[in-house]
């Protein structure tokens, strides 16, 4: 547990610029399927792909190679790292049925289908458990059997979701031999793809070094931060769900010119996003030691994860309401500004406090504390630009 959780972050740093372009390919095709406009529609899809095509092909090489130089860099504890490397570079094998997955559902939000998405996304979740099953529980695989495992659904979840889109009738339909770059639909998708890439990059970099500060207090702490981690994953995809479709209507409200719905959709998607992390922050909150002890039952491991969660549940109302905000400038084709503020608040403030705060008050605690203030300090910066 300690081995997978030591890799997460890193592989986020890694991802994170390509997965940006996912989303500045979703407001691109929205925008241009608002205005019917089927020749920059069809431009847009194939260009998408090659993206994700390239892009994956391009990470995995790098991920592979220098996954042990970053794990020692972030001073993961011997007892992991062979663990840790193994399960980093069997995950980059599927980072280009991961890019193509994205790229192909933010394609299909972008035209108002959520459905499929999600469909598509319940099978790769049925592959990866009964795998895991199997591999490590039956043949006692360990990491590896979770790193063929995730593999594996990945790469169902990219042809079910690539397969749809050939046999569409519809016109963003996908025929694999149009696949290329179009210079001026890569322009419009990286103006706004680039900088949210950036933004989660540069947010998962402030990720990595604080990793590098949790790994100091051992595997224990590692284990738990990674409990945490699975726990709190499950509210910010809820969270992020409700900006992902904000970003969408936007984008199609944006490209139609009707901004009056778009106002009232910020109203609405505030008081979505508010009251489902409050609700999900409280049950998790009462539940936290429960919540660590379904992945490691250990009294160490449960501490410090409960401990994390507890603190971080203190700011995620505040970090949903900054993402729907932030949906919203994206969707209306303005990602430097999101960027810039999350660089400062979420990269920057964090690092600062984490790096001078832990000399004075040498608790991991400390550390925890950095992402509440984070969230604030996001939001209140995002919501003066808006």
């Amino acid at each position: 547990m300690a081995a997978v959780g030591a890799t997460g972050h890193i592989a986020n740093l890694l991802i994170g610029l390509f997965l940006g372009l996912t989303t500045g390919a979703s407001v691109v095709v929205a925008q241009v399927f608002a205005r019917d406009d089927r020749q920059s529609l069809k431009k847009s899809v194939h260009t998408s792909y090659a993206i994700a095509i390239l892009g994956g092909i391009l990470l995995s090489i790098i991920g592979i190679l220098v996954s042990p130089k970053l794990l020692e860099m972030l001073n993961t504890p011997p007892e992991i790292m062979d663990d840790a490397v193994s399960y980093m570079r069997i995950f980059f094998l599927g980072v280009t049925p991961l890019l193509i997955y994205n790229m192909g559902a933010g394609i299909l939000r972008a035209v108002g289908d959520s459905r499929r998405p999600f469909n598509f996304l319940c099978v790769s979740a049925v592959v990866n458990i009964v795998l895991d099953l199997v591999l490590v529980g039956y043949f006692n695989m360990s990491v590896r059997g979770a790193g063929w495992a995730t593999f594996s659904s990945q790469l169902v979840a990219a042809v079910l979701v690539t397969y749809n889109l050939i046999k569409s009738e519809r016109i963003f339909r996908l025929k694999l031999k149009d696949i290329k770059f179009h210079k001026d639909m890569m322009g419009l998708i990286f103006k706004i793809g680039i900088p949210t890439g950036i933004q989660s990059a540069v947010i998962s970099l402030s990720n990595v070094l604080i990793q590098a500060k949790i790994n100091a207090f051992g595997a224990d702490a590692i284990a738990g931060n990674a409990a945490e981690t699975k726990i709190d994953g499950f509210i910010f995809m809820a969270l992020q769900a409700i900006a992902l479709a904000a970003t969408t209507f936007a984008g199609q409200n944006y490209g139609a010119k009707k901004h009056d719905r778009i106002k009232q959709g910020v109203k609405v998607s505030m008081a979505m996003v508010l009251g489902l992390a409050i609700v999900l922050s409280v049950l998790g909150y009462i539940f936290a030691d429960q919540l660590i002890a379904i992945f490691n039952d250990d009294p160490d491991v449960v501490r410090y994860g409960a401990s994390a969660f507890r603190i971080l549940a203190t700011g995620y109302w505040i970090f949903g309401m900054s993402e729907v905000l932030g949906a919203f400038i994206r969707g209306a084709g303005k990602a430097v500004p999101p960027m810039m503020i999350s660089v400062f608040s979420m990269c920057v403030l964090r690092i600062v406090w984490v790096y001078v705060t832990l000399n004075i008050w040498p608790q991991i605690e400390t550390i925890y504390i950095s992402y509440p203030i984070s969230y604030f300090a996001t939001f209140f910066l995002t919501y003066l630009y808006y």
